[in-house]
């Protein structure tokens, strides 16, 4: 019986620390969230160049009349606290998710490809463990249903993104545009951790 004890003391001191550990992790993560971030877009601004080629000012104009639905830059405006993490942890997803597609035009080498995805997932799985909302618990609150409409907003416009792609066929001027909306998405990203109050 006196063994039976000493190990759920054992358990509960181990999974104490463990706790402990992990919300420290948590606590710093909105700085890490920055850094990563910041890492990401430079690996992204580094691998689509500094100029557009002439051939895609045709695209870009089709694009400014396809994507002109919604204004996600609006939305982003709006949002803050729960809303902010949700948004956040969708754009992640979805930027992982739109990478991910056919990249025959993508002009990327593998090595910066695979670290992009790696430093995505990283943080994909950081704000899974740090950032548990309720729309991951299917709530049916006024506050539940609004984290829904916002990650169903943020997938709506990535949507429209990759159909985009599609259309487009992947081409390079296509990824170039894409390109430069995930970059937006990632200053989306910062102004959106920046208005998450410290836990």
């Amino acid at each position: 019986m006196s063994t039976m004890i000493t190990r759920y003391w054992c358990l509960f001191i181990c999974l104490g620390i463990f706790t402990e550990i992990s919300s420290q992790d948590c606590n710093q993560f909105r700085s890490r969230l920055h850094e990563a971030n910041l890492g990401n877009l430079n690996l992204l601004t580094r691998n689509m160049g500094s100029t557009i080629p002439q051939q895609c000012i045709r695209d870009i104009i089709d694009f400014s009349l396809y994507a002109s639905e919604e204004n996600v830059m609006n939305m982003v405006n709006e949002l803050q606290g729960e809303n902010a993490k949700v948004a956040i942890k969708e754009l992640l997803q979805q930027i992982d998710l739109i990478f991910k597609e056919s990249q025959s035009e993508l002009a990327w080498d593998e090595n910066s490809l695979r670290e992009f995805h790696i430093g995505l997932d990283q943080e994909i799985k950081k704000t899974a463990a740090c950032w548990n909302t309720e729309v991951e618990h299917g709530t049916r609150s006024p506050r539940g249903q609004k984290l829904k409409l916002t990650r169903l907003r943020v997938k709506r416009y990535f949507q429209r993104l990759r159909d985009f792609l599609r259309n487009k066929d992947y081409n390079l001027c296509a990824w170039k545009i894409i390109q430069i909306q995930i970059r937006e998405c990632f200053q989306w990203i910062n102004q959106l951790n920046q208005r998450i109050p410290n836990e």
